[in-house]
């Protein structure tokens, strides 16, 4: 048990470091592993497990990849690096998911841009997986598990940790 309370604090802590980027963990529902590319429709250069609710930081997206903070990851047991890349490391953004905040039952709009001001396109009270796309400023462009909803929320609704709420 103290494991797992210190992982979560290290992980909480390593994502506080990384602000500017976005914490996640995988959901790959195509076998027991994720690959993991030197480039947007690049070459395999790792595999991380497809199950294991995997935590890593994004850091941008380019045409629906996203490119990990650093080599880094994380899971309940502790954490690990990547290796085989002398670039980058990409993910498709099918395999990611963040889960919301809204845990007091809050209403969350998913909206038509990234602003408080653009037409709702989705709203919801209920705690979700969300896939995220893309990300301008503290908006998130994400796509309901669902695949019925696609519009941007804005960042500081979303938690990329699945070991914890974010609380």
């Amino acid at each position: 048990m103290k494991k797992i309370i210190l992982t979560a604090l290290l992980l909480i802590a390593g994502l506080a470091v990384k602000a500017q980027g976005l914490g996640a963990y995988i959901d790959d529902n195509d076998g027991e592993w994720t690959n993991v590319r030197n480039a947007p429709k690049g070459k395999i250069v790792a595999k991380l497990p497809a199950k294991e609710g995997v935590m890593i930081t994004l850091n941008k997206s380019v045409d629906g990849w996203w490119c990990l903070y650093d080599n880094t990851y994380w899971t309940g047991d502790g954490g690990g690096e990547l290796t085989g890349s002398t670039t980058d490391y990409w993910l498709h953004w099918s395999v990611v998911v963040v889960g919301t905040r809204n845990y007091g039952g809050q209403k969350l709009t998913l909206r038509k841009s990234p602003s408080t001001k653009a037409a709702a396109v989705y709203s919801f009270t209920e705690e979700k997986q969300l896939h995220p796309i893309d990300m301008k400023g503290d908006w998130v462009k994400v796509r309901t598990a669902d695949k019925k909803y696609t519009g941007w929320i804005e960042r500081e609704w979303l938690c990329g940790n699945s070991l914890t709420n974010c609380c």
